[in-house]
């Protein structure tokens, strides 16, 4: 058939209205997205609304804004960026209640430590502390960050100037702080003490990727986007409304089938994953005569903590796919701390019957405390570092060492 002037208008028009039609449809199942969405927030309160309420805060007056500014932070996606490696890091950020602050070794999130007046620079102590959001502080002001509590409970007896570095990112496992503790190192850093700091990253992230020992968040998004796949050229179409609202029908329907099933054997791997991190970094602490300490962090999801209503529910609302696999790492990390040579912090809240968490992962100001000053108690008690691993492997080579 010969495509004539006339044929040819009439086929463009009939591809426009097709387009256009299209473009319509979609626009207006976005806005409808949109509105079931609205509506749902409002019956359902998110996360900050219901943070106002959470007794972990004690309802003190900063709380509010303080929210408001995490709400920004999360929301401009400032608050990280691409580093080679390690895949993602701190970008600088200034608020009232968090920042993030360029200096000699990278950016990372403000300590509260002893001011200069306080310090006599030849007497400093100089401590790195890594971890994931835990540790950067993740829920709390800069004051109340891990790091902030620990340089003040370890200042507290005026002996010397202990300055705490919170190196700590978030969604961090132990494999990325090996290779950031090593890329600083490397750099001609020297600090006087490193600490490691996890536990709930490595558990959880495991479920997110094939091999435990590969594991780290996000690998679908980063996998997809590096390999060049559709889902990586146009990932940013998950980040519509419409999109959104798949995703939270699907996860409603996720609650109501058999959870994915893991095996003692996988979590095995993932604490081995954790031991060899540790024993790396501990051997790099000892090469540039840094001591060294790991601790084995508490988490909601395991431990004997006295519930608050408000916690129960927050532990209520972990979907037993996330909740099976963490509970059988940290069952199995428990058991080989020593054999780790990692401070065992699990059950540090057993007997604390005040709220100390504001979400499922993280701590208020006065959990943060607590933390702290048990890692400031250890380090007065062991100022030669952690305990030693006592693993048959590692007693071997020391034996060999020895002749």
């Amino acid at each position: 058939m010969k495509l004539t002037p006339s044929r040819f208008r009439s086929l463009i028009t009939l591809v426009g209205f097709w387009v256009v039609s299209v473009v319509v449809i979609l626009t207006l199942m976005e806005l409808i997205s949109w509105a079931i969405l609205a509506g749902y927030g409002w019956l359902h309160p998110d996360y900050y609304e219901k943070a106002l309420q959470c007794p972990a805060y004690a309802q003190a007056a900063w709380v509010p804004e303080y929210l408001r500014e995490q709400r920004l932070w999360e929301e401009s996606n400032s608050g990280q960026k691409y580093v080679p490696f390690r895949l993602w890091g701190n970008t600088e950020w200034h608020g009232k209640y968090i920042n993030a602050d360029p200096s000699d070794v990278g950016v990372w999130r403000r300590t509260l430590n002893p001011t200069a007046a306080d310090c006599k620079i030849r007497n400093q102590t100089v401590v790195w502390m890594f971890g994931g959001s835990t540790v950067f502080g993740t829920g709390v002001p800069d004051w109340a960050t891990l790091p902030s509590y620990l340089s003040h409970s370890l200042n507290r007896s005026g002996h010397g100037c202990l300055l705490v570095r919170n190196l700590g990112v978030e969604a961090y496992v132990s494999t990325q702080e090996l290779i950031l503790l090593m890329e600083k190192l490397k750099e001609g850093s020297r600090p006087d003490v490193v600490i490691f700091y996890d536990g709930v990253n490595d558990a959880w992230a495991w479920t997110r990727a094939p091999d435990p020992r590969l594991a780290h968040f996000w690998t679908d998004l980063i996998r997809a986007r590096v390999d060049g796949t559709i889902r990586g050229r146009f990932d940013f179409i998950y980040k519509t409304h419409l999109v959104s609202l798949v995703h939270l029908l699907r996860a409603g329907f996720r609650r109501r089938v058999a959870p994915v099933t893991h095996s003692p054997a996988q979590a095995a791997i993932v604490v081995d994953n954790y031991e060899a991190n540790l024993q790396l970094a501990r051997m790099l602490s000892q090469a540039r005569r840094v001591t060294f300490y790991s601790f084995l962090q508490p988490s909601l999801e395991y431990g004997h903590k006295p519930l608050v209503p408000y916690e129960q529910e927050l532990l209520s609302e972990w979907p037993r796919s996330d909740s099976e696999p963490f509970r059988l790492v940290y069952e199995e990390a428990q058991r080989r701390s020593a054999q780790a040579g990692s401070v065992d912090l699990t059950g540090l809240f057993d007997s604390v019957s005040e709220p100390i968490y504001v979400d499922g992962l993280h701590l208020g100001p006065r959990g943060n405390e607590i933390v702290a000053d048990a890692i400031a108690k250890y380090i007065e008690e062991h100022p030669g570092g952690g305990p030693s691993p006592t693993d048959k492997e590692h007693q071997g080579n020391k034996a060999g060492e020895r002749e």
